[in-house]
């Protein structure tokens, strides 16, 4: 099987090293002013995508000219995204409830809630009065687990079809 315990360690090293490399790309966008959360967040999967790839592409080379089935590649890709997830899941909730994190989250809420209110006849007008005041309200209820929360099953959501693609691409019957 290709997804053995001896590998752990491996997955724990590159897992930490994506952390770091999604730490610092967040950092990059707070120091240019833009607030690393949600959306502006979502292209450092890019980075778990990268080591998914190279993980595969890493092993496989190792294993020389045996057949590996297509399931077994798939579950290690997602055995790291869960590392990854796990991983920046309690980086994400522990910052969020610092006092920087928290004042990165009061700002992003702040700007969250005077867009929507620059969009608030359009909304009521669109969608109705109480759809306005739930989406204000969830805006406002916006907190550290939620971000973490999100984080994480971003990853895994949205590593499905790269785990896919890569899986069948070096599987080997």
């Amino acid at each position: 099987m290709f997804l053995h315990l001896k590998r752990l360690p491996e997955l724990l090293v590159v897992a930490l090293l994506a952390l770091g490399l999604i730490l610092v790309y967040c950092y990059i966008l707070d120091q240019n002013g833009i607030i690393p959360i949600g959306g502006k967040k979502a292209p450092s999967y890019v980075i778990v995508l990268f080591f998914q790839w190279f993980l595969v592409q890493k092993g496989v080379k190792h294993r020389g000219n045996q057949s590996i089935h297509f399931l077994h590649l798939f579950v290690y890709q997602y055995a790291f995204v869960i590392i990854v997830g796990i991983l920046s899941f309690s980086f994400f909730h522990w910052f969020f409830q610092s006092s920087a994190g928290l004042d990165l989250l009061n700002e992003y809420i702040r700007l969250n809630l005077l867009e929507l209110s620059q969009y608030q006849k359009v909304i009521v007008q669109q969608e109705g009065q109480n759809y306005y005041l739930e989406l204000k309200n969830s805006i406002s209820q916006i907190n550290a687990f939620s971000i973490a929360k999100d984080d994480f099953f971003q990853k895994i959501a949205l590593s499905f079809l790269p785990n896919l693609l890569i899986s069948l691409y070096y599987k080997r019957s």
